[in-house]
């Protein structure tokens, strides 16, 4: 791996830790909608689709697949919403995802070190499908979990807080 793939892959990590972090200061959009575009950007990897220089089999393919599949598992479990007392939606404090995803990305990474028996370019290609899966996966579910969360009603909250006085 080169030296500017790893630093655009470290850029994308700090990316998303820092949405995941301002998530849970800043209140998410009432929607829920903005969980999903990560998805669309790392959809575009499937452009290279178009490339003939790789070498792809239903294996490699169905392989990276279910690795991202079950890298999104952990993520979807730590992975909650809160209304707060001001009524916006915000993701829940958790050190646990933060550390989840920085874990994921030195897996991928290691994956790119130890497999040489495939080319670059089908490897990259690969190592995006990975991404995507579990990205599109975890997304998906999050938002699901957000749009149950946000369908709780706020006053079953308050009313159990105002027992406790």
């Amino acid at each position: 791996m080169n030296v500017i793939s790893l630093s655009i892959s470290l850029l994308i990590v700090l990316l998303i830790l820092r949405g995941v972090i301002q998530g849970s200061q800043k209140p998410l959009h009432e929607s829920g909608r903005k969980l999903l575009i990560p998805i669309l950007y790392i959809a575009t990897c499937l452009f290279e689709l178009f490339d003939p220089a790789l070498v792809l089999t239903s294996g490699r393919v169905l392989s990276s697949i279910t690795i991202g599949a079950v890298l999104s598992i952990p993520l979807i479990l730590v992975t909650s919403f809160e209304r707060r007392s001001d009524g916006y939606m915000y993701y829940e404090k958790n050190l646990s995802l933060y550390l989840l995803i920085i874990v994921i990305f030195f897996i991928r990474y290691l994956d790119l070190l130890f497999i040489t028996d495939i080319d670059a370019k089908t490897m990259g290609f690969l190592n995006n499908l990975i991404a995507l899966s579990y990205i599109g996966i975890w997304r998906v579910a999050s938002f699901m979990k957000f749009q149950h969360a946000k369908s709780q009603p706020l006053s079953v909250r308050i009313d159990l807080l105002s027992k406790t006085d």
